[in-house]
């Protein structure tokens, strides 16, 4: 009996140490128990929170779970674990869906593509890599798709802009190899050109200043005539605002730096008793397009010759408009000076036009 009596005492010292590491084992459970819920809520939190469109598909293409933005990708319910994706409907054209999970199944790499809706207004980038277990074993693919229609905009509106510039700068070249051919190939002098090139350095400067692709018809007026350094007094300029893309204004600048240039040689400017007046108007002609009418009118002047020839000046005026901007240009002599008026055809725009009162 004593001998069992020791025996029932170790046992029982036995099963008290099996207790407390039971009891211990149950704490670190209770504790990875307590853990994984964190994860869990953590994880719960992350895909109610997120924007960015994520499914994770078993290797049958089952739905195992997604974020709540897949919605906006697919038709899909909470209902629809366990279903196909391919089951369900989607707005955005996925051609070769199937093959690509199939190719991240095959070689275990990440694939990105780019796709957009069926009506091409949103673009997303979709990217589709292999899901892995604890042994890294591929057991399914997770497909994010990441919304890049701002980023996509952005790219054809930088594109847009690259190839405006190279337009532009090809059109200020060629503008140039002009001037120097008319100027130099027709007996005129560095200084002429110098002048001219610094007019259309002028406008330049007019452009890069402009915020909305744009430049006030009045700004160049004045811009031309502050730079012949006229009294102010003696000129008038009056019209309504008109904004001049940016393809009418070098020409149209280049034009008014001539008869600037011409009227403080031999005209209204380079006079005492000269006057000069630069007016304009909007219109519309018989096909009802709307047009712009400049007058550039000198008066005060006596016995104003005719010229004999047709300098580089009045070439371009009276030639380079009717080509580039597709103006008509009629140039009179009088003898109180010269009269130039020019007829644009704008591009179209949208009128508003004011409600009649009830």
């Amino acid at each position: 009996m004593q001998s069992t009596n020791e025996e029932l005492e170790a046992s029982k010292e036995e099963l008290q140490s099996v207790n407390e590491e039971l009891q211990t084992v149950n704490a670190e459970l209770n504790g990875k128990i307590d853990a994984l819920d964190r994860a869990h809520s953590d994880l719960r939190n992350l895909f109610d929170s997120t924007d960015v469109a994520t499914v994770f598909l078993d290797k049958q293409l089952e739905i195992r779970s997604f974020t709540p933005a897949v919605s906006k990708i697919f038709n899909i319910l909470a209902t629809d674990r366990g279903r196909p994706i391919t089951d369900l409907s989607s707005r955005l054209d996925l051609a070769g869906f199937s093959e690509d999970i199939a190719q991240v199944f095959a070689y275990g790499e990440r694939i990105e593509r780019r796709v957009e809706d069926n009506d091409q207004n949103s673009h997303y980038l979709v990217r589709l890599a292999p899901y892995r277990d604890g042994s890294h074993k591929i057991e399914g693919v997770v497909v994010t798709f990441i919304d890049v229609t701002t980023l996509t905009r952005s790219e054809a509106t930088q594109k847009m802009l690259i190839g405006e510039l190279q337009h532009r700068t090809r059109n200020l070249l060629s503008i140039v190899q002009s001037i120097s051919e008319q100027t130099l190939g027709k007996g005129g002098t560095l200084d002429g050109l110098r002048t001219r090139l610094a007019a259309l350095g002028r406008v330049q400067s007019l452009l890069g200043g402009a915020m909305d692709e744009s430049v006030d018809l009045e700004d160049i007026v004045r811009l031309e005539l502050q730079a012949t350094g006229a009294v102010e007094d003696r000129i008038s300029v009056a019209g309504p605002a008109v904004q001049l893309g940016f393809d009418l204004v070098q020409t149209f600048g280049l034009a008014l730096h001539e008869l600037a240039t011409n009227a403080v040689k031999y005209g209204a400017l380079g006079n005492e008793t000269g006057h000069l007046s630069v007016i304009w108007a909007i219109s519309y002609d018989e096909q009802n397009t709307q047009v712009l009418t400049l007058r550039w009118q000198e008066s005060g002047l006596k016995n104003v010759m005719v010229p004999i020839r047709r300098g580089f000046g009045l070439t371009l005026i009276e030639k380079a408009l009717k080509f580039t901007l597709h103006a008509h240009v009629e140039v009179k002599f009088s003898p109180c000076g010269l009269c130039c008026d020019v007829v644009i055809p704008l591009p179209p725009r949208t009128i508003e036009v004011a409600k009649p009162e009830p």
